[in-house]
Protein backbone atom coordinates (compact mmCIF):
# COMPACT_ATOMS: atom_id res chain seq x y z
CA UNK A 1 0.00 0.00 0.00
CA UNK A 2 2.88 2.38 0.80
CA UNK A 3 4.33 1.98 -2.71
CA UNK A 4 0.94 2.39 -4.29
CA UNK A 5 0.30 5.69 -2.56
CA UNK A 6 3.72 6.98 -3.55
CA UNK A 7 3.16 6.06 -7.17
CA UNK A 8 -0.26 7.68 -7.16
CA UNK A 9 1.20 10.91 -5.74
CA UNK A 10 3.93 11.01 -8.39
CA UNK A 11 1.44 10.41 -11.19
CA UNK A 12 -0.90 13.13 -9.88
CA UNK A 13 1.90 15.69 -9.69
CA UNK A 14 2.98 14.84 -13.23
CA UNK A 15 -0.50 15.31 -14.63
CA UNK A 16 -0.90 18.64 -12.83
CA UNK A 17 2.46 19.82 -14.17
CA UNK A 18 1.48 18.73 -17.66
CA UNK A 19 -1.71 20.79 -17.53
CA UNK A 20 0.35 23.97 -17.05
CA UNK A 21 2.73 23.37 -19.95
CA UNK A 22 0.53 25.21 -22.46
CA UNK A 23 0.53 28.66 -20.81
CA UNK A 24 4.22 28.37 -19.97
CA UNK A 25 5.07 27.43 -23.56
CA UNK A 26 3.07 30.39 -24.92
CA UNK A 27 4.72 32.81 -22.52
CA UNK A 28 8.25 31.74 -23.39
CA UNK A 29 7.99 30.96 -27.10
CA UNK A 30 6.08 34.06 -28.13
CA UNK A 31 8.92 36.25 -26.90
CA UNK A 32 11.48 34.01 -28.63
CA UNK A 33 9.65 34.30 -31.95
CA UNK A 34 9.29 38.06 -31.52
CA UNK A 35 13.02 38.55 -30.92
CA UNK A 36 13.99 36.19 -33.75
CA UNK A 37 11.78 37.91 -36.33
CA UNK A 38 13.04 41.35 -35.28
CA UNK A 39 16.62 40.12 -35.65
CA UNK A 40 15.84 38.61 -39.04
CA UNK A 41 14.19 41.82 -40.28
CA UNK A 42 17.22 43.89 -39.22
CA UNK A 43 19.57 41.53 -41.00
CA UNK A 44 17.48 41.61 -44.18
CA UNK A 45 17.44 45.42 -44.24
CA UNK A 46 21.19 45.56 -43.57
CA UNK A 47 22.07 43.11 -46.34
CA UNK A 48 19.98 45.14 -48.79
CA UNK A 49 21.94 48.25 -47.81
CA UNK A 50 25.15 46.37 -48.60
CA UNK A 51 23.69 45.13 -51.89
CA UNK A 52 22.83 48.71 -52.80
CA UNK A 53 26.45 49.70 -52.17
CA UNK A 54 27.55 47.07 -54.68
CA UNK A 55 24.79 48.08 -57.14
CA UNK A 56 23.11 44.71 -56.83
CA UNK A 57 19.35 44.05 -57.02
CA UNK A 58 17.50 44.42 -53.74
CA UNK A 59 15.28 41.59 -52.54
CA UNK A 60 12.90 41.21 -49.62
CA UNK A 61 11.09 38.28 -48.05
CA UNK A 62 7.99 38.89 -45.98
CA UNK A 63 7.16 36.68 -43.00
CA UNK A 64 3.67 35.57 -43.92
CA UNK A 65 2.67 33.54 -40.88
CA UNK A 66 4.04 31.57 -37.96
CA UNK A 67 2.26 28.55 -36.54
CA UNK A 68 3.45 26.26 -33.82
CA UNK A 69 1.96 23.12 -32.31
CA UNK A 70 2.81 21.74 -28.89
CA UNK A 71 2.39 18.20 -27.67
CA UNK A 72 3.10 16.50 -24.37
CA UNK A 73 2.32 13.12 -22.89
CA UNK A 74 2.77 11.37 -19.57
CA UNK A 75 2.97 7.61 -19.12
CA UNK A 76 3.31 5.52 -16.03
CA UNK A 77 3.44 1.86 -15.13
CA UNK A 78 3.76 -0.25 -12.01
CA UNK A 79 5.42 -3.67 -11.87
CA UNK A 80 5.87 -5.80 -8.82
CA UNK A 81 6.82 -9.21 -7.55
CA UNK A 82 4.94 -10.73 -4.63
CA UNK A 83 5.98 -14.07 -3.21
CA UNK A 84 3.85 -16.42 -1.18
CA UNK A 85 3.75 -16.08 2.53
CA UNK A 86 6.63 -17.78 4.25
CA UNK A 87 8.95 -17.72 1.25
CA UNK A 88 12.49 -16.85 2.25
CA UNK A 89 13.96 -16.55 -1.25
CA UNK A 90 13.28 -12.90 -2.00
CA UNK A 91 11.43 -10.00 -0.46
CA UNK A 92 8.38 -8.57 -2.16
CA UNK A 93 9.17 -5.67 -4.58
CA UNK A 94 7.32 -2.93 -6.48
CA UNK A 95 8.93 -1.06 -9.45
CA UNK A 96 7.08 2.09 -10.64
CA UNK A 97 7.99 3.62 -14.03
CA UNK A 98 7.16 7.20 -15.00
CA UNK A 99 7.85 8.93 -18.35
CA UNK A 100 7.02 12.24 -20.04
CA UNK A 101 7.42 13.59 -23.55
CA UNK A 102 7.20 17.24 -24.78
CA UNK A 103 7.54 18.54 -28.34
CA UNK A 104 7.09 21.67 -30.46
CA UNK A 105 6.63 21.85 -34.26
CA UNK A 106 6.86 25.45 -35.56
CA UNK A 107 6.20 26.34 -39.21
CA UNK A 108 7.20 29.71 -40.73
CA UNK A 109 5.87 30.94 -44.09
CA UNK A 110 7.99 33.32 -46.20
CA UNK A 111 6.56 35.27 -49.12
CA UNK A 112 8.79 36.88 -51.77
CA UNK A 113 8.03 40.59 -52.20
CA UNK A 114 8.02 40.76 -55.97
CA UNK A 115 5.75 41.26 -58.94
CA UNK A 116 4.67 44.46 -60.66
CA UNK A 117 2.49 45.81 -57.86
CA UNK A 118 5.09 45.08 -55.16
CA UNK A 119 7.94 46.72 -57.05
CA UNK A 120 5.75 49.67 -57.98
CA UNK A 121 4.95 50.47 -54.37
CA UNK A 122 8.56 50.12 -53.26
CA UNK A 123 9.85 52.18 -56.18
CA UNK A 124 7.19 54.90 -56.30
CA UNK A 125 7.72 58.11 -54.37
CA UNK A 126 6.88 58.31 -50.68
CA UNK A 127 3.77 60.42 -50.37
CA UNK A 128 3.24 63.55 -48.31
CA UNK A 129 0.72 61.87 -46.02
CA UNK A 130 3.34 59.41 -44.75
CA UNK A 131 5.90 62.19 -44.39
CA UNK A 132 3.49 64.13 -42.16
CA UNK A 133 2.64 60.99 -40.22
CA UNK A 134 6.30 60.55 -39.28
CA UNK A 135 6.62 64.18 -38.19
CA UNK A 136 3.64 63.70 -35.89
CA UNK A 137 5.41 60.67 -34.47
CA UNK A 138 8.09 63.13 -33.24
CA UNK A 139 10.70 62.30 -35.85
CA UNK A 140 12.98 65.26 -36.49
CA UNK A 141 11.80 67.15 -39.58
CA UNK A 142 15.41 67.78 -40.60
CA UNK A 143 16.15 64.05 -40.40
CA UNK A 144 13.11 63.31 -42.56
CA UNK A 145 14.14 65.95 -45.08
CA UNK A 146 17.65 64.52 -45.33
CA UNK A 147 16.31 61.00 -45.72
CA UNK A 148 13.26 61.19 -48.00
CA UNK A 149 13.05 64.66 -49.65
CA UNK A 150 14.78 65.00 -53.00
CA UNK A 151 13.68 68.54 -53.74
CA UNK A 152 11.64 71.28 -52.07
CA UNK A 153 11.08 74.44 -54.08
CA UNK A 154 14.33 74.95 -55.97
CA UNK A 155 16.41 73.43 -53.17
CA UNK A 156 17.87 69.98 -53.83
CA UNK A 157 19.09 67.35 -51.40
CA UNK A 158 22.59 65.92 -51.67
CA UNK A 159 23.40 64.36 -55.05
CA UNK A 160 27.15 63.84 -55.58
CA UNK A 161 26.89 63.95 -59.37
CA UNK A 162 24.79 67.15 -59.39
CA UNK A 163 26.29 69.16 -56.52
CA UNK A 164 28.57 71.20 -58.79
CA UNK A 165 26.03 71.97 -61.51
CA UNK A 166 22.95 73.04 -59.51
CA UNK A 167 22.03 76.71 -59.67
CA UNK A 168 21.14 76.70 -55.96
CA UNK A 169 23.85 75.13 -53.75
CA UNK A 170 23.11 72.13 -51.54
CA UNK A 171 23.95 74.25 -48.49
CA UNK A 172 20.65 76.12 -48.93
CA UNK A 173 18.74 72.87 -48.51
CA UNK A 174 20.58 72.33 -45.23
CA UNK A 175 19.80 75.91 -44.15
CA UNK A 176 16.07 75.29 -44.60
CA UNK A 177 16.22 71.94 -42.78
CA UNK A 178 18.00 73.59 -39.85
CA UNK A 179 15.41 76.38 -39.60
CA UNK A 180 12.51 73.95 -39.75
CA UNK A 181 14.13 71.84 -37.03
CA UNK A 182 14.54 74.84 -34.70
CA UNK A 183 10.92 75.78 -35.30
CA UNK A 184 9.83 72.19 -34.62
CA UNK A 185 11.64 72.26 -31.27
CA UNK A 186 9.78 75.46 -30.38
CA UNK A 187 6.46 73.97 -31.42
CA UNK A 188 6.09 76.52 -34.20
CA UNK A 189 5.39 74.09 -37.07
CA UNK A 190 2.01 72.46 -37.53
CA UNK A 191 0.91 70.23 -40.41
CA UNK A 192 -2.80 70.73 -41.00
CA UNK A 193 -3.30 67.68 -43.20
CA UNK A 194 -3.36 66.33 -46.74
CA UNK A 195 -6.24 66.78 -49.19
CA UNK A 196 -7.55 64.31 -51.79
CA UNK A 197 -5.10 65.59 -54.41
CA UNK A 198 -2.15 64.86 -52.12
CA UNK A 199 -1.39 68.49 -51.28
CA UNK A 200 -0.54 69.41 -47.71
CA UNK A 201 -0.72 72.60 -45.68
CA UNK A 202 1.99 73.62 -43.26
CA UNK A 203 1.49 76.47 -40.77
CA UNK A 204 4.59 78.30 -39.51
CA UNK A 205 5.01 80.71 -36.58
CA UNK A 206 8.14 82.81 -36.95
CA UNK A 207 9.93 84.63 -34.16
CA UNK A 208 9.93 87.76 -36.29
CA UNK A 209 10.18 89.18 -39.82
CA UNK A 210 13.86 88.21 -40.17
CA UNK A 211 13.14 84.48 -39.81
CA UNK A 212 10.10 84.75 -42.09
CA UNK A 213 12.15 86.56 -44.74
CA UNK A 214 14.82 83.87 -44.65
CA UNK A 215 12.39 80.96 -45.11
CA UNK A 216 10.42 82.71 -47.84
CA UNK A 217 13.60 83.59 -49.71
CA UNK A 218 14.84 80.00 -49.55
CA UNK A 219 11.50 78.66 -50.82
CA UNK A 220 10.89 81.43 -53.33
CA UNK A 221 7.43 82.28 -52.00
CA UNK A 222 5.58 85.40 -50.92
CA UNK A 223 2.70 84.31 -48.67
CA UNK A 224 0.34 86.44 -46.64
CA UNK A 225 1.46 87.12 -43.08
CA UNK A 226 -0.65 87.33 -39.94
CA UNK A 227 0.57 89.21 -36.90
CA UNK A 228 0.76 87.31 -33.61
CA UNK A 229 1.51 88.28 -29.99
CA UNK A 230 5.06 89.20 -28.97
CA UNK A 231 5.97 90.30 -32.48
CA UNK A 232 5.63 86.82 -33.99
CA UNK A 233 4.35 86.14 -37.50
CA UNK A 234 2.15 83.29 -38.73
CA UNK A 235 1.94 82.18 -42.36
CA UNK A 236 0.79 79.14 -44.30
CA UNK A 237 2.64 77.10 -46.91
CA UNK A 238 1.01 74.71 -49.37
CA UNK A 239 3.18 71.71 -50.22
CA UNK A 240 2.45 70.16 -53.62
CA UNK A 241 4.08 66.85 -54.64
CA UNK A 242 5.19 67.22 -58.27
CA UNK A 243 7.08 65.41 -60.99
CA UNK A 244 7.53 68.18 -63.56
CA UNK A 245 10.01 71.03 -63.92
CA UNK A 246 7.48 73.84 -64.37
CA UNK A 247 5.72 73.45 -61.02
CA UNK A 248 7.88 76.07 -59.33
CA UNK A 249 6.94 78.90 -61.70
CA UNK A 250 5.27 81.83 -59.96
CA UNK A 251 1.79 82.72 -61.19
CA UNK A 252 1.22 85.84 -59.13
CA UNK A 253 2.97 88.11 -56.68
CA UNK A 254 1.26 86.78 -53.58
CA UNK A 255 1.63 82.99 -53.47
CA UNK A 256 2.48 80.28 -50.95
CA UNK A 257 2.66 77.12 -53.08
CA UNK A 258 5.87 75.09 -52.80
CA UNK A 259 6.60 72.02 -54.95
CA UNK A 260 8.09 69.07 -53.13
CA UNK A 261 9.49 65.85 -54.55
CA UNK A 262 10.08 62.73 -52.46
CA UNK A 263 12.30 59.70 -52.99
CA UNK A 264 11.20 56.08 -53.25
CA UNK A 265 12.17 53.45 -50.69
CA UNK A 266 14.71 52.07 -53.15
CA UNK A 267 16.08 55.58 -53.66
CA UNK A 268 16.43 56.03 -49.90
CA UNK A 269 18.36 52.75 -49.60
CA UNK A 270 20.73 53.52 -52.46
CA UNK A 271 21.41 57.02 -51.10
CA UNK A 272 22.13 55.75 -47.59
CA UNK A 273 24.32 52.97 -49.00
CA UNK A 274 26.89 55.51 -50.22
CA UNK A 275 28.47 55.45 -46.77
CA UNK A 276 28.62 51.68 -46.32
CA UNK A 277 32.23 50.84 -45.54
CA UNK A 278 33.79 48.36 -47.98
CA UNK A 279 37.30 46.95 -48.47
CA UNK A 280 39.51 49.33 -50.44
CA UNK A 281 40.29 46.65 -53.01
CA UNK A 282 36.60 46.42 -53.95
CA UNK A 283 36.54 50.13 -54.78
CA UNK A 284 39.79 49.85 -56.74
CA UNK A 285 38.32 46.97 -58.77
CA UNK A 286 35.27 49.07 -59.62
CA UNK A 287 32.83 46.96 -57.62
CA UNK A 288 31.66 50.06 -55.76
CA UNK A 289 31.67 53.75 -56.65
CA UNK A 290 33.92 56.21 -54.90
CA UNK A 291 32.43 59.64 -54.16
CA UNK A 292 34.33 62.86 -53.68
CA UNK A 293 33.88 64.45 -50.27
CA UNK A 294 32.52 67.96 -50.00
CA UNK A 295 35.14 70.58 -49.35
CA UNK A 296 35.44 73.30 -46.75
CA UNK A 297 33.11 73.65 -43.80
CA UNK A 298 30.31 71.68 -45.48
CA UNK A 299 31.61 68.38 -44.08
CA UNK A 300 31.13 69.76 -40.56
CA UNK A 301 27.41 70.30 -41.18
CA UNK A 302 24.82 67.62 -40.59
CA UNK A 303 23.08 66.17 -43.60
CA UNK A 304 22.82 63.23 -45.96
CA UNK A 305 26.38 63.85 -47.20
CA UNK A 306 27.69 63.03 -43.72
CA UNK A 307 26.33 59.50 -43.81
CA UNK A 308 23.28 58.90 -41.69
CA UNK A 309 23.89 55.18 -41.20
CA UNK A 310 27.43 53.96 -40.60
CA UNK A 311 27.77 50.35 -41.78
CA UNK A 312 31.18 48.99 -40.88
CA UNK A 313 33.08 46.04 -42.31
CA UNK A 314 35.20 43.44 -40.56
CA UNK A 315 36.97 40.22 -41.46
CA UNK A 316 35.89 38.66 -38.15
CA UNK A 317 32.53 38.42 -36.43
CA UNK A 318 31.87 41.73 -34.59
CA UNK A 319 31.23 41.13 -30.90
CA UNK A 320 29.40 44.36 -30.07
CA UNK A 321 27.06 44.64 -33.06
CA UNK A 322 23.47 45.83 -33.08
CA UNK A 323 22.96 43.79 -36.25
CA UNK A 324 25.42 42.00 -38.54
CA UNK A 325 25.40 39.97 -41.76
CA UNK A 326 28.06 37.88 -43.49
CA UNK A 327 28.32 38.84 -47.17
CA UNK A 328 31.10 38.64 -49.76
CA UNK A 329 33.36 36.92 -47.23
CA UNK A 330 33.13 39.87 -44.85
CA UNK A 331 31.04 40.88 -41.86
CA UNK A 332 28.99 44.05 -42.31
CA UNK A 333 27.49 45.49 -39.15
CA UNK A 334 26.10 48.46 -37.26
CA UNK A 335 27.77 49.03 -33.90
CA UNK A 336 25.53 48.72 -30.85
CA UNK A 337 26.88 51.98 -29.39
CA UNK A 338 26.15 53.95 -32.59
CA UNK A 339 22.83 55.50 -31.55
CA UNK A 340 22.61 57.75 -34.63
CA UNK A 341 22.91 54.87 -37.09
CA UNK A 342 20.44 52.77 -35.11
CA UNK A 343 17.89 55.59 -35.12
CA UNK A 344 18.10 56.10 -38.89
CA UNK A 345 18.07 52.34 -39.40
CA UNK A 346 14.74 52.21 -37.53
CA UNK A 347 13.46 55.13 -39.62
CA UNK A 348 14.26 53.35 -42.89
CA UNK A 349 12.59 50.16 -41.66
CA UNK A 350 9.51 52.18 -40.72
CA UNK A 351 9.40 53.82 -44.16
CA UNK A 352 9.57 50.47 -45.92
CA UNK A 353 6.81 49.08 -43.70
CA UNK A 354 4.59 52.09 -44.41
CA UNK A 355 5.25 52.01 -48.14
CA UNK A 356 4.79 48.26 -48.48
CA UNK A 357 1.94 47.95 -46.01
CA UNK A 358 -0.67 47.20 -48.68
CA UNK A 359 1.44 44.91 -50.84
CA UNK A 360 -0.07 41.74 -52.22
CA UNK A 361 2.93 39.49 -52.05
CA UNK A 362 3.82 37.00 -54.75
CA UNK A 363 3.00 33.31 -54.88
CA UNK A 364 3.92 30.56 -54.30
CA UNK A 365 4.59 30.62 -50.61
CA UNK A 366 7.78 29.18 -49.21
CA UNK A 367 6.90 27.19 -46.11
CA UNK A 368 9.67 25.86 -43.91
CA UNK A 369 9.09 23.40 -41.08
CA UNK A 370 11.74 24.64 -38.67
CA UNK A 371 12.37 21.31 -36.99
CA UNK A 372 13.41 19.58 -40.23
Amino acid sequence: MNWGWKFFAILLCSIMAGCSLGPKALKGNRLDYNVSIQKSNNEELLINLVRAKYFEPLFFLKVGSISSSFSYSVNASLAGTIYSKGSDLFANSVSPTLGADYGEKPTITYTPVQGEQALKQLMEEINLDRFLLLTRANWSISSLMWTVVQRIGELYNFEPEMTKVRDVPYSKFLDLADIFYRMQLRGDIEFVGVDKEGNGTMQLRYTGPEEADEVEKLLGINPERIGAPEGKIISSIKLTPVRDLTAGLKKNKRHNEVPIKFKSCFGVLYDLARNVEVPEKDTERGLTQKYELLKGDMMNRKGLHQGLIAVRVSTTWPKDAYTAVFYRDKWYYIADDDARSKAYFILVGTLISLQAGELKTAQPLLTLPVNQ
